[in-house]
């Protein structure tokens, strides 16, 4: 169980599935030594998983004071998973997006899922530099795909500095294609006219952005469990009330929880309502220990038949599975007075 100096109050909302869903697999080119932080997408019939794996043989890093600072020989790939009742999966052997670009040569982590129109777009962080090093070589990468039998890489999007945890909406909003993403310590909000236009925006589209970040910022860290920064999680989920975003906050010791939020239909940028507790925490032995502890990071969630199953990371190891019904995880936002940021 976590340390009690460590625990933060906490919504009990979810019921946890008792076991990892997925885990290592032993032998694995890409997948032996972890299998962590999913995005999901559920088409009406099959819950689609990707995820992020990484072969066994990465090596702890320890500073003088022997404090974790990372790991060396450590490349992320990023896999697909299957499952006709959210709970039950089958991985693929062959990893689905591999780091074979210059842009991402260094991993490929962290996905998430979206689908507008018949085509499900991936973002990602891409690393075009080693992980932990000294060289910041973090941004978002793009792709898609139409079957996740074949994938296309589109680049490198987003701004030309440190961001991560970019998630598409999964439709238009006011006929633009609108995406969170985080520059630290904040959620930003950013549009584009078009798949080319994100692809491709022009360094005069960033530059202007950059200059004005504070009006594109939807989200800002409120309470002492995010303190450190937040960041947006699963892919937004459509609701009546509003979409329901369910984001990572990180504390002042590193311990990562989820909390939950509700953003206007019509322009996400107004935040509704928002939790001032987390609704998960580490507690289990999967979530407070593996290769970095305290850690329950939230990528991809689906709603069927009106539970909504969460995915989620624990301590860099393992994959995680939470459900709730979407009905009283909207009822506890609701019943916020916090209505922004």
């Amino acid at each position: 169980m976590i340390d009690s100096t460590l625990r933060a109050q906490t919504r009990p909302l979810f019921s946890r599935t008792p076991e990892p869903i997925l885990q290592p697999v032993p032998g694995s080119p890409w997948a032996s030594g972890a299998v962590f932080n999913p995005g999901a997408w559920y088409d009406g019939e099959t819950v689609h998983l990707l995820v992020r794996g990484i072969p066994i043989g990465y090596q702890r890093r320890h500073a003088e004071e022997e404090s974790f600072t990372g790991f060396d020989e450590y490349v992320s790939h990023i896999g697909y998973a299957s499952s006709a009742d959210g709970v039950h999966f089958s991985l693929r052997e062959s990893p689905f997006i591999s780091p074979d670009a210059p842009f991402d040569v260094f991993g490929a982590e962290d996905p998430r899922i979206s689908r507008i129109d018949d085509t499900y777009l991936i973002t990602y962080t891409a690393l075009s530099a080693p992980a932990f090093g000294s060289v910041d070589g973090v941004r978002i990468g793009l792709a898609s795909t139409i079957d996740f039998e074949t994938v296309d890489k589109h680049g490198v999007i987003g701004p030309p500095i440190r961001d991560k945890d970019a998630v598409i909406f999964p439709r238009l909003i006011d006929g633009r294609i609108a995406m969170l993403h985080r520059i630290e310590p904040n959620i930003q909000l950013v549009y584009f006219d078009d798949l080319e236009t994100l692809c491709r925006p022009g360094e005069k589209f960033w530059q202007a952005y950059l200059k004005d970040l504070e009006r594109h910022t939807v989200m800002k860290p409120n309470e002492v469990w995010e303190e450190k920064k937040i960041g947006a999680g699963p892919t937004p989920i459509e609701t009546p009330d509003g979409w329901l975003l369910i984001y990572h906050g990180v504390d002042k010791n590193q311990v990562y929880r989820a909390g939950i939020a509700l953003l206007d239909l019509y322009d996400p940028a107004r935040v509704l309502a928002r939790s001032r507790v987390p609704v998960l925490e580490p507690e289990t032995e999967f979530e407070v220990l593996g290769d970095v502890d305290h850690v329950v990071f939230p990528e991809g969630a689906v709603v069927i038949d009106g539970t909504l199953h969460l995915y989620y990371g624990a301590a860099d190891r393992v994959i995680c599975h939470a459900t709730a019904k979407l009905e009283d995880v909207l009822s506890c936002l609701l019943s916020e007075t916090t209505s922004s940021s």
